[in-house]
């Protein structure tokens, strides 16, 4: 339908991601969908576009068609966090989107969305020696951030690309040295010998591994989770069926956490923004969260 036959349809701005996941579509296709659910749309292509231009433009709803990477850089880029996100979730783990339940064909999506049914997702920011950095998801050093190196061959489907990754993972924990730690988390700290830290601010991380069983993406709390050598045995008989069992870690909770080690890749999201880290990483969570348009026929916290 030709966006002149819209002219009272809501403006979509879609960012797209034409490398996501393992089968990628195509710009045309995915504004065809779009257009067909009665929106009119602008396109950005996201690594190509300059993203926080097209985010100052006029538009009713943001669009992200893509993987974790590009929803987390539309949140983290947003200025005005009280126009929607509507998520397409074409990447390979789609972690955040299946935290905020929304799943299924991504062609059907859009017309299950309306602009005044939507859900939170907050936004969290690190400050490091790189300065300050946005993410969504987690940060971490230690076990999973070193398996992001270990995935085997391109996969042909996003299941495989996720088992891949768990793969990739339980090599890397079992193969893992203990390295020292520091947290300090408000009324409590932490320091020790660890084979993994995250600090995560939605359940999943990495090949979707649901690390913090009972995480909440909009409570404005990180889960702690620390994986000690003694935890190992237990960690790796989990790794082998991850998602028939919580994870055996019991977290705790902050709503900042300053995290030191020294001389190790750390992560954000799932990027490096240095490939070695020494020294102290003060984690937070920004004033305004975003939201994130639930599909009907969804059960979710949504606004009442």
């Amino acid at each position: 339908m030709p966006d002149e036959m819209l002219s009272d349809a809501p403006v979509a701005l879609v960012v797209h991601n034409a490398d996501a996941g393992t089968d990628p579509v195509p710009r045309a296709e995915i504004e065809a969908v779009i257009r067909a659910a009665g929106m009119r749309t602008r396109y950005c292509a996201h690594g190509e576009d300059d993203l926080e231009v097209a985010l100052a433009s006029s538009f009713d709803l943001v669009i992200c068609a893509g993987g974790d990477g590009t929803l987390a850089h539309i949140a983290s880029c947003l200025g005005n966090a009280e126009r929607p996100i509507g998520v397409l979730p074409l990447g390979g783990s789609n972690n955040i989107a299946h935290a905020l339940g929304v799943d299924g064909d991504w062609r059907d999506l859009p017309h299950r969305w309306s602009l005044g049914r939507w859900t939170m997702l907050d936004r969290c920011e690190a400050d490091g020696p790189w300065g300050r950095r946005g993410f969504v998801e987690a940060v971490g050093a230690g076990s999973l951030t070193q398996s992001f190196e270990r995935v085997d061959a391109e996969p042909g489907t996003p299941a495989e690309k996720r088992n891949n990754g768990r793969k990739a993972f339980r090599a890397a924990l079992e193969n893992a040295q203990p390295f020292p730690c520091c947290i300090e988390a408000g009324d409590w700290s932490w320091e020790g010998a660890c084979l993994m830290v995250e600090l995560m601010s939605i359940p999943y991380a990495g090949p979707r591994l649901r690390l913090a069983a009972d995480g909440d993406p909009a409570d404005g709390l990180f889960d702690v989770v620390l994986v000690r050598p003694e935890d190992r045995i237990d960690m790796l008989a989990w790794c082998d069926r991850p998602d028939d069992a919580p994870c055996p870690i019991e977290t705790r909770r902050a709503s900042m956490v300053r995290l030191s080690v020294n001389d190790l890749p750390f992560r954000l999201d799932d990027r490096s923004p240095d490939e070695r880290l020494s020294g102290t990483v003060t984690v937070r969570f920004r004033p305004q969260p975003v939201r994130i348009l639930v599909p009907s026929q969804r059960s979710t916290q949504e606004n009442v």
